[in-house]
């Protein structure tokens, strides 16, 4: 045995019989110092410090570099270790060699596998086994054609490659284990994915969980039993056989002992929403007990803490809380180095020429996945461009993949040669899939062009729809309080859709319930229980004036908005009231901020469907909790012009009607001021003479002019007056350039709520205030189709228009707002529109939404 050592290095490496075999002290931990004459890599731990510090340095740092692309943290770690091994810096460097010398690599990697085990056992617990039964036939389906047809595509290529240019070096039965497991798209891997993309909760998201739970249940039931097939094949013996039996032995330990354990260790918590310090300690014991239990029957480790996670209750407080305790330490700490030591593993110039036969078959098979979910995608009526979204999805590899691969190696299965291209084969599939993912499939296309329902055109229905939703329990009453103040009578009742908002803690997948009445199981499962009771008492309390029906969505904060925007349209909403980011104390001051909140708020004034009011609850300081308790309840509007005042007045004045609110609408009027919108927009009289106000309800309303020279004056105004009013509704978009707001907005804390909302919400009013936005104005809609337009001396041509109705109309109200545009040119092609009705309508439109009439000429060819 031939041994190298440096001087300075007090150990020695060499080879055994093929086997790198390193000799050197057990009992060097600490170093003494370089006082002593110590160098620090002789030592353990330094060593262990200094490799994890340049993982963190080089991870981080490949992350930052790939951000442009919007990487997945996994692929960069994995990309690290790729750039520190054999390919780039390990090949020119001494420095790799130093830091990661072969001794040390042994106690790297078990604080790797720590990770990993930690990592997947947390992954399992927020894994509820329980949907695959309401799995439907779409996924079903889409799941198996995957799962198989990457099989047979992969099994067919090897064959193939095999019979034109056999290699003397062969994979022999383990490659059915390599294309079993290549054709598994793995759940937790998916979810994660999906989380990261910020589409868990979108129609696409919620379609590719339960699809990647099918191929990933198929798969292991497939992997277990090829895997011990081909053992006994290369063994000829039923040895393998009585390990499978073994294994199952294991499982039913794992179900019917360690799972009552820790289901009973829950149960002697007092406060369920939380574990004590001790019953943690406790549970993370057993998980090492069960892992150690898997080692010994044959089993990894992690995948036996995986399995032990899904047999236990997902979502709080177990998963919530194991996430919160074991996330940081084993996901965010040490599951990182697990991954870069995985690139690290990997020996690119090793490759030689057979390995492109080996990566063709590995190609093959994700092109067999690709097409085995694009065509019954395709099938099942998906669009063509949420279909490519979901093959890209499916074919993403991540976690369970490097686990498995890195398995393999061990045991022997495969060689270092084909651990290098599944894992660069992995890395390059799913590092182009995801910024394809995020260009092709946004989920607020679905909605964006949908031309929503407002309070406006609500009077020609005779009946109004409100989505409310709703946080925490904080929110029921200034709800309902809002929902009776907006007068629901039987001839004009009001249809309440409650979403109650969870955050997607200790869960994987993201859930929407619908509730069933009839079902309160629904409501016990959502957590919802209080919030649906109270609702449902104040129906019973209307009298039929009021029709409540109850939503529950878990979803991540960040991508929470679509599922409000989802059901607004599914549900065709007049108005979204969603409740403000503050909470108020007794004594005006703010008792809490919810930046999350605030998060959700931005998104749906961006991209709602329909009008959208924010809910800004101060009665906790006025002291008037509820307008049912109240012989007299002051409602305040503040015009100052606009579409969003518009709906805001037609929202008082139905107000006006209920038989204990006073309603005093305020028109600030800028002095000497004349816009063309003054021209353009009809003032408060109007609307209330549109608005088919009885006399009766005219002497409820009392109506003030104001007149301003400036913000100043504005605020003023609204202070002299700010205990005179429980709740005041203003609008977003005023007058352009009004001086009524100059100087207002040099200082804004909340820009998404306008000029005015902002102030109010901002500064200590007594009052509540419900700020409304017009569902029509409040955001351009991006075109479905190109419009091409050509602006030639202040002339717009409206060279061709969207053969998307709703759309067009709209496309023409946006084109009508620029004052600068002396004439539009409509021209009609019959390619276009099967008849002239449409071309009509556009005219018209654009006529009523001209900013000037007098100076627009409009011709049609």
């Amino acid at each position: 045995m031939a041994m190298e050592k440096p001087e300075w290095l007090e150990r020695s490496v060499g080879a055994v019989q093929g086997e790198r075999m390193v000799c050197q002290y057990v009992h060097r931990v600490d170093s003494r110092g370089f006082w002593l004459g110590s160098h620090i890599f002789n030592y353990t731990f330094p060593i262990l410090m200094a490799e994890i510090t340049v993982i963190f340095v080089v991870s981080w740092s490949t992350y930052f570099l790939l951000r442009p692309l919007r990487q997945t943290m996994i692929i960069t770690q994995i990309v690290a270790g790729i750039i520190m091994g054999p390919l780039i810096v390990a090949r020119y460097s001494g420095f790799i060699e130093m830091i990661f010398p072969p001794g040390s690599r042994v106690i790297l990697s078990t604080y790797g596998e720590l990770g990993l085990m930690i990592h997947l056992f947390v992954l399992g617990v927020q894994i509820d086994p329980s949907q695959l039964k309401s799995i439907g036939r779409k996924a079903t389906v889409i799941g198996l054609s995957g799962l198989m047809l990457a099989f047979a595509f992969g099994a067919l290529a090897y064959r193939f490659i095999d019979l034109i240019a056999p290699s003397d070096r062969k994979l022999g039965p383990g490659v059915s284990i390599v294309l079993a497991v290549n054709s598994v798209t793995s759940f937790p891997v998916i979810t994660n994915l999906l989380r990261d993309l910020n589409i868990l909760n979108s129609q696409i998201g919620r379609l590719a969980c339960p699809t990647s739970m099918v191929s990933d249940a198929c798969g292991w039931f497939l992997t277990l039993i090829i895997s011990n097939v081909v053992r006994a094949l290369r063994n000829s013996t039923f040895q393998p056989m009585l390990t499978v039996g073994v294994v199952f032995g294991y499982y039913g330990t794992l179900f019917f002992v360690l799972r009552p354990l820790v289901i009973w260790i829950l149960s002697h918590n007092a406060d369920r929403s939380n574990i004590k310090e001790a019953h943690s300690i406790a549970i993370f014991c057993l998980v090492l007990l069960n892992g150690l239990l898997a080692e010994y029957v044959g089993q990894h480790s992690a995948f036996g803490t995986f399995v032990f996670g899904l047999s236990l209750p997902d979502g709080p407080p177990l998963g919530d809380v194991l996430l919160q305790k074991l996330g940081i330490v084993g996901s965010g700490f040490l599951f990182p180095i697990y991954c870069t030591i995985s690139g690290l593993r990997t020996n690119i110039p090793s490759l030689e020429w057979w390995s492109a036969s080996i990566e063709l078959v590995i190609v093959v098979g994700y092109v067999g996945k690709f097409i085995g979910t694009l065509l019954p995608s395709l099938y099942f009526g998906i669009p063509i461009q949420d279909s490519l979204s979901l093959a890209l999805i499916m074919c993403c590899r991540g976690v369970m993949e490097l686990a498995i691969y890195s398995l393999w190696m061990d045991i022997k299965i495969i060689d270092r040669e084909i651990f290098t291209l599944l894992i660069i084969s992995m890395v390059l599939m799913t590092g182009f899939a995801t910024p394809i993912i995020r260009y092709l499939y946004d989920p607020s296309r679905r909605y964006m062009p949908y031309m929503g329902r407002t309070l406006l055109n609500s009077r020609q229905h005779h009946g109004l729809r409100i989505l409310v939703c709703i946080h925490n329990e904080d929110n029921v009453l200034p709800i309902i309080n809002f929902l009776e103040a907006s007068n629901p009578s039987k001839e004009n009742f009001i249809s309440v859709l409650v979403l109650h908002l969870k955050d997607l803690t200790g869960r994987a997948a993201a859930i929407l319930i619908r509730h069933n009445k009839s079902n309160n199981s629904a409501c016990k499962l959502a957590s919802s229980e209080h919030i649906v009771n109270a609702f449902n008492q104040y129906e019973q309390y209307s009298h039929g004036r009021v029709v409540v029906e109850h939503f529950t969505a878990f979803a991540p904060y960040a991508s929470m908005h679509d599922d409000i925007c989802n059901i607004a349209m599914d549900e065709r909403t007049n108005i979204i009231i969603v409740p403000f980011h503050k909470k108020w104390a007794t004594d005006g001051s703010v008792e809490a901020c919810f930046p999350s909140i605030r998060m959700i708020n931005r998104y749906v004034i961006q991209k709602a469907p329909c009008s959208v009011g924010v809910l800004i609850d101060r009665s906790q300081i006025n002291g008037k909790q509820s307008v049912m308790t109240v012989k007299s309840y002051r409602v305040a509007m503040f015009f100052l012009g606009g579409a969003d005042d518009q709906e805001a007045l037609e929202y008082s004045i139905r107000m006006a009607r209920h038989k204990s609110i006073s309603l005093t609408v305020v028109w600030f009027k800028a002095k000497g001021h004349q816009t063309y919108s003054n021209q353009k927009i009809p003032d408060y009289t109007q609307v209330l003479n549109e608005s088919g106000v009885s006399s009766l309800d005219m002497e409820k309303i009392t109506r003030k002019e104001e007149i301003v020279q400036d913000g100043a004056d504005t605020t003023y105004v609204i202070r002299m007056m700010e205990e005179g009013f429980d709740l005041v509704i203003v609008g977003n978009h005023h007058e352009p350039d009004s001086p009524a707001t100059l100087g207002l907005t040099e200082w804004s804390e909340c820009p998404e709520l306008g000029i005015l909302g902002d102030m109010l919400a901002s500064s200590d009013f007594p009052f509540s205030v419900l700020w409304a936005i017009d569902g029509e104005w409040h955001q351009p809609k991006p075109p479905m189709k190109p419009v091409n337009c050509n602006v030639i001396n202040n002339r717009l041509f409206l060279v061709r228009v969207l053969t998307d109705r709703g759309y067009a109309l709209a496309y023409c109200k946006l084109m009508a707002q620029y004052p600068h545009f002396n004439s539009l040119s409509a021209i009609h092609r019959s390619g276009i529109y099967e008849n002239r009705t449409l071309g009509d309508e556009l005219i018209q439109v654009f006529r009523a939404h001209a900013l000037m009439k007098e100076r627009t000429t409009i011709s049609r060819r």
